[in-house]
């Protein structure tokens, strides 16, 4: 278009020169109206000096460098064309460049980072509490447990002293009808020693689970408190990066409050210190 223009306005440029100077030659060579002959020819060798002029033809190459100059042009123009922006404004496009756009889209990857966290941290949150009332559960039921044992240590406790005591004589005496009826029982003392030995087991498989049991209730407590304080350790730094964040969060926000001041300043003396 610029080079198009170039050889249009060269054109014009001759035009104009060329009609200027017949106009002064008409106004300087105008006929007198007294009539005077050599004016008169004059003029007319003028005239057909003004008619034999030649007439100005661009040689081949000329052509041909002006059309290049065209098709040059022409691309160009469609390359700008076939632009994103080429439809737009320089506001626009100024507005489409600005900085504050960038930092916008960052702040909102943050925000949504931070979102992201809040979540996490609430879960995590949800599960602690979990584990506390798993916690509280256990202990209540260990605390059940050791009451359960604590009765039943008082029952054997009363047991023990509401028996009666007896004299050595009659107990060697109870002791003799009792192997007598031994002797004579075989069969009730087998049972006997059957039920005795059952019970006896008894007793120790129920010993032997409730410490297989406490041991267990331990090491369920100690992996509890591992837990919590891992999941105490997660929260800490979790608050601290979420610290972080609010902290880089604050500097972007003063970052985008300076910058378009700094922008405005800088396209006001760009305008000469005028305000759109």
């Amino acid at each position: 278009m610029l080079l198009l223009g170039g050889s249009c306005s060269d054109a014009a440029v001759m035009n104009t020169t060329t009609d200027k100077s017949r106009v002064n030659e008409n106004e300087v060579l105008s006929p007198d109206t007294t009539g005077n002959k050599k004016t008169k020819k004059w003029l007319k060798l003028t005239a057909k000096d003004r008619q034999s002029t030649p007439v100005h033809v661009k040689s081949r190459k000329q052509k041909e460098r002006d059309t290049a100059r065209i098709h040059s042009f022409i691309q160009r123009k469609n390359i700008i064309r076939a632009l994103p922006f080429s439809g737009m404004r320089n506001s626009a496009f100024v507005h489409y460049l600005d900085i504050s756009n960038v930092l916008k889209t960052e702040l909102k990857s943050v925000k949504q980072k931070i979102f992201k966290e809040k979540n996490t941290n609430l879960e995590q949150q949800k599960c602690i509490e979990a584990l506390k009332i798993q916690l509280k559960n256990q202990q209540i039921i260990e605390s059940e447990r050791d009451q359960f044992k604590q009765e039943l240590e008082n029952l054997r406790q009363q047991k023990e002293e509401s028996a009666s005591r007896i004299n050595v004589q009659e107990y060697v005496n109870q002791i003799q009808e009792l192997k007598d009826q031994v002797i004579e029982k075989d069969g009730t003392v087998k049972m006997v020693q059957d039920l005795y030995y059952m019970r006896s087991t008894e007793f120790t498989d129920e010993i032997q689970s409730l410490k297989n049991e406490k041991q267990a209730l331990e090491k369920e407590k100690a992996d509890l408190c591992s837990k919590v304080n891992f999941q105490a350790d997660s929260i800490s730094q979790l608050t601290f990066q979420l610290q972080d964040l609010n902290h880089e969060l604050h500097l972007v926000s003063r970052q985008n409050q300076q910058r378009p001041n700094n922008n405005n300043r800088h396209y006001n003396n760009r305008r000469g210190g005028r305000f759109r």
